[in-house]
């Protein structure tokens, strides 16, 4: 294997797919449920967001961990993930993959751990966002929101961007509450 890219990122993630024998792409965890992001239109997205500008990404929720290695392309990335198995198969992603320099993974709870350190955070959410948003105030970083159905309440979106069907909101800017 040459090394990583996204067409590498994609083929694994969809021969782990093909072997898999439960439902692809989505999972209840012990705080929620976890749904995969489509590898295409995460990349377009993180290209369109200059992601190698950040120096710290983190993925909140990062499920398999596809998000996260994607991110290892641009930038230090770093999954968070409270469901054990998904967070050893993101691992392995990971390893197979040839990017544990840039890319690691944390098997825990992200409300309960401090994500203020990097300036770039990631999530695909199942609920409403109002725990991460007390979380960030007076945080100086980007937030992105993968998918319409949670919008940020007290934050407005700095940008709007659309791949296909798919949508990511930016967020920026989290002085104050």
């Amino acid at each position: 294997m040459n090394g990583p890219n996204i067409a590498s990122i994609i083929r694994h993630y969809r021969k782990c797919q093909e072997e898999a024998d439960e439902a692809c792409g989505y999972r209840l965890t012990p705080l929620g449920a976890w749904a995969s992001s489509r590898a295409p239109h995460v990349f377009a997205f993180f290209r369109k967001v200059r992601l190698e500008r950040y120096r710290l990404f983190l993925d909140l929720g990062s499920g398999d961990g596809l998000v996260t290695c994607i991110a290892g392309l641009f930038t230090r990335a770093v999954g968070i993930e409270i469901d054990r198995d998904l967070c050893r198969t993101a691992r392995e992603a990971a390893r197979h993959l040839l990017l544990l320099e840039k890319v690691d993974f944390v098997c825990g709870d992200y409300l309960s751990m401090r994500i203020g350190g990097a300036d770039c955070l990631y999530v695909y959410p199942d609920k409403p966002l109002g725990r991460i948003e007390e979380q960030l105030s007076g945080w100086g970083g980007t937030l992105l929101v993968y998918g319409p159905h949670f919008p940020l309440k007290h934050f407005p979106p700095v940008r709007h961007l659309r791949c296909a069907r798919e949508r990511l909101t930016v967020y920026g800017q989290f002085s104050g509450s």
